[in-house]
């Protein structure tokens, strides 16, 4: 076992199920180069770091840093809810928004999401997610609603978040006809080495439309993880938009799978490489149905010592006949 993998089980606390996760995580061990999917990202650094879990508590920091973050807005600084950077008061009717610490204590029958296993050797942050996970955001948009204002999710790190660990699972789920608009905001309050280990479920039923834009712009010690599994149905639609502009090793996967009939997907990407800064983004796009479409523009600039990797790929399964 290396140095990461050992201080992240030291921070476990979870369920007897939770716990066969993490062991399943041990075992399988950090992938390595010969990985197909990391081929282009070492994890070298990485093993031999130690991380704590982050305290309890959200830390203060500037509330002048979320001036232009408008309401409706939900803030997390060093992986905690805050409260008080919080302001909910603009949200349309029909939206709900809830932390996932609440939903666990108030309806646990609600995170049926949180099941999913992941078993190949190359998802072992996804293993780690899925027991370590005790923080996140649960989007829901009713039937039918057109929502006009973006609820903002804003994540920070402070300066004393230095050697913290933390891990978010999401849930955003659109129902039949919803529109719906969400931006991410992952910032910092200072510089600090923290790992952000983050797994994404994105539910778009039949005629909703979700767009969907993100900002990393993390401190330049910091490691980002982000896997995003996004599904799909008859006539849904999928706006996207990735900045990545931040943390000395930021990695996004984005998983995407095209499951009902006319299901269209619109991925635009920035990957901005500075210092010695590595950023990697991988796709992975499964058209199921029919007359599925996806359109996928990128654009990478590394500078000075950076390396910037787009990579992934599309399958087309039996029976998609007419997919773009």
């Amino acid at each position: 076992m290396n140095a990461l993998l050992d201080s992240l089980a030291g921070t476990f606390c979870g369920s007897k199920e939770r716990a066969e996760l993490l062991e399943a995580a041990l075992k399988t061990g950090l992938p390595a180069a010969r990985n197909e999917a990391w081929k282009y990202t070492s994890l070298r650094q990485l093993e031999r770091r130690s991380f704590t879990a982050a305290p309890l508590q959200a830390p203060d920091i500037d509330a002048a840093l979320l001036a232009d973050i408008p309401s409706p807005r939900l803030v997390f600084v060093n992986g905690r809810h805050s409260a008080a950077l919080s302001d909910l008061s603009s949200l349309d009717a029909g939206v709900q928004v809830r932390t996932l610490s609440a939903v666990q204590a108030e309806e646990p029958e609600a995170l049926r999401f949180l099941g999913r296993r992941f078993e190949r050797a190359e998802e072992v942050f996804a293993q780690l997610n899925a027991a370590l996970a005790d923080e996140g955001v649960l989007v829901q948009v009713a039937d039918g609603i057109v929502s006009e204002t973006p609820l903002h999710l804003v994540f920070v790190s402070a300066a004393d978040s230095s050697d913290h660990a933390w891990h978010h699972r999401h849930l955003i789920e659109l129902r039949r006809g919803a529109v719906f608009g969400l931006v991410e905001h992952h910032l910092q309050a200072g510089d600090s080495a923290h790992l952000d280990n983050t797994l994404v479920h994105v539910h778009i039923a039949q005629d909703a439309v979700l767009s969907h834009a993100r900002v990393q712009a993390d401190g330049a010690r910091a490691t980002s993880l982000l896997r995003t599994e996004a599904v799909l149905a008859r006539d849904a639609e999928y706006r996207r938009i990735d900045l990545e502009l931040g943390a000395a090793l930021s990695r996004h996967e984005l998983n995407v799978r095209l499951e009902g009939d006319n299901a269209k997907l619109t991925a635009n990407g920035v990957l901005l490489g500075t210092g010695r800064r590595h950023i990697d983004t991988r796709l992975g796009i499964e058209h199921i149905a029919k007359d599925t479409s996806a359109e996928l523009v990128w654009r990478g600039v590394a500078a000075n010592r950076s390396r910037v990797v787009f990579h992934g790929g599309i399958g087309i399964r039996e029976g998609a006949d007419g997919t773009d």
